[in-house]
């Protein structure tokens, strides 16, 4: 009788917890918009479940149909393995396509939502870090590629908790914390090579806050052992794959080594990624957040003073900024994810003090202010994401439907030369060889000794300026086997599949 009463109390306990959450708005809030969210998600998920996969998707899930059907792949040594590991397991389990995108995009773009509120709470409040969650959750470019095979999310969802987790060792200096935000960090690495760029904000941002003394501080050296007992199995694998622990570095070596001006483009993303009202409340709030520039003296000497949460919104901006300008030279919307969160920090920063700035002549008006920027900002992001899903939903068609073809009408040892060499590999599940650095002599003598099966042609990778020629000189070699086109009239083609005859 005496355990019965206990789990009747421990229940009631339970209830009583329950229903005190419930009653917390903010919990209800970001309860809704996660539903919210999900239900867009869900609807572009369905609306784009037939997309073709671009070439950088194509070469993750090409290398996880290599680990799991021993598919012929040359892995590309400059991408951190986690992310196709686990689409390996996934196919190696029996799942498809559809469902291994839900689990692997779909749900961590749901979570970096929930990881955005946790952050924004723990550096603001929770009213920026609700502000934050809901536009998180319309972002055009996070609503675009929640759609497509990137460890965009999941890599940036542990860079946030690694964020997150410093930030309550700030607070409460507890090492457990700085311990997690390492591990955070290096998994966070593990999908993504940028995430690199969170140990580095680290440093910069704790030499501001400690100066020298962090070097006296433990913890610290906490964070950088949990962070590459992270990364040592990645080092193992690294150098028994490609002979050196360090693969990732090569592509960032070989972005480096073109000659070219600065990314200054990159500033254009400021912009492209906000657009119209939310741009201009970003302004607002990055004029806002650098207040701390007036005590930047006192920053000198209170080492207090810098524990600041706009000093470190604007420090990510600047590092991740400095990163494509300076070293990259380049920028793409997926690049600077990192930045995203922050900007939202300070949007939601600029409403806050709006509604505060009329609330002094009517708190009606200032909710209707607020609330009607925050609505034409959502709505803009929406519509973006909307057109830019469905304009681009079918790009890539043919490269997925000649793949497909070849895979139902060859054999298992069939050789394809393709220049979208990571889509056929997934597609046809058939060895592909692309010929880019061939000249056309080379490819000659590759086509006589390798003896292929298919070579496609097509408008959607470049192509040496010989290939035509060579068609058409070898034309008793090939038979075009199927065709796919722009136009009903059948005029324009915008990919060949020939067959070689020997």
């Amino acid at each position: 009788m005496g355990q019965l009463e206990k789990e009747k109390e421990e229940i009631e306990q339970r209830k009583k917890k329950i229903k005190f959450w419930i009653k917390n708005p903010y919990n209800l809030a970001i309860v809704g918009i996660l539903i919210f969210a999900f239900i867009i998600r869900l609807y572009y998920f369905f609306l784009t479940k037939n997309q073709p996969l671009w070439w950088d998707e194509a070469e993750y899930m090409s290398t996880a149909k290599h680990w799991a059907f021993d598919i012929p792949y040359i892995l590309n040594m400059h991408r951190p393995p986690l992310f196709q590991f686990l689409g390996f397991l996934f196919f190696s389990a029996g799942f498809k396509e559809l469902f291994i995108k839900f689990i692997l995009v779909l749900l961590p773009s749901l979570f970096l939502i929930f990881a955005v509120y946790l952050l924004g709470k723990e550096m603001f409040n929770k009213k920026v870090g609700l502000i934050a969650a809901l536009l998180t959750s319309v972002s055009w470019t996070f609503l675009f590629w929640s759609e497509r095979f990137q460890p965009d999310f999941l890599s940036l969802s542990f860079q946030i908790l690694s964020i997150l987790f410093i930030w309550k060792y700030w607070k409460q200096g507890k090492s457990s914390f700085i311990i997690l935000a390492g591990t955070f960090a290096g998994i966070s690495f593990l999908f993504k090579v940028s995430a690199l760029l969170i140990p580095l904000i680290f440093i910069i941002f704790i030499f501001l806050k400690d100066r020298f003394s962090a070097l006296k501080n433990k913890n610290y050296y906490y964070f950088a052992f949990a962070f590459l007992i992270i990364l040592i199995p990645y080092f193992i694998w690294s150098f028994l794959t490609f002979g050196t622990p360090f693969s990732f570095k090569s592509g960032y070596l070989e972005a480096v080594a073109v000659p070219r001006p600065f990314g200054w483009y990159n500033l254009n993303f400021y912009y492209l990624l906000t657009e119209n009202v939310l741009f201009v409340l970003f302004i607002l709030g990055l004029f806002l957040s650098l207040k701390f520039l007036f005590y930047f003296d006192i920053l000198i000497k209170n080492k207090n003073k810098c524990f600041n949460a706009n000093l470190f919104s604007v420090l990510v901006l600047i590092i991740v900024s400095a990163f494509y300008i300076f070293y990259i030279k380049g920028t793409e919307d997926r690049w600077v994810f990192l930045w995203l969160p922050f900007i939202f920090f300070l949007i939601a920063n600029a409403l806050l003090f709006i509604y505060k700035f009329f609330q002094k002549y009517s708190r009606q008006i200032a909710i209707l202010i607020v609330v009607g920027l925050l609505v034409f900002g959502l709505y803009s992001q929406l519509n973006h994401a909307d057109n830019i899903i469905k304009t681009k939903k079918n790009t890539y068609m043919p490269v997925k439907q000649a793949g497909l073809w070849i895979k139902q009408n060859s054999n298992s040892n069939a050789i394809v030369l393709s220049r979208s060499y990571p889509q056929t590999v997934y597609y046809s599940e058939r060895e592909v060889y692309d010929f880019k650095k061939f000249n056309e002599s080379e490819f000659s003598k590759f086509v006589e000794k390798t003896k292929p099966t298919f070579l496609i042609i097509s408008v959607f990778e470049p192509h040496p300026d010989w290939i035509n020629g060579w068609v058409n000189k070898n034309q008793e070699k090939l038979v075009p086997v199927n065709a796919y086109f722009s136009d009903p009239s059948k005029k324009q083609a915008l990919l060949i599949i020939y067959k070689f005859t020997y």
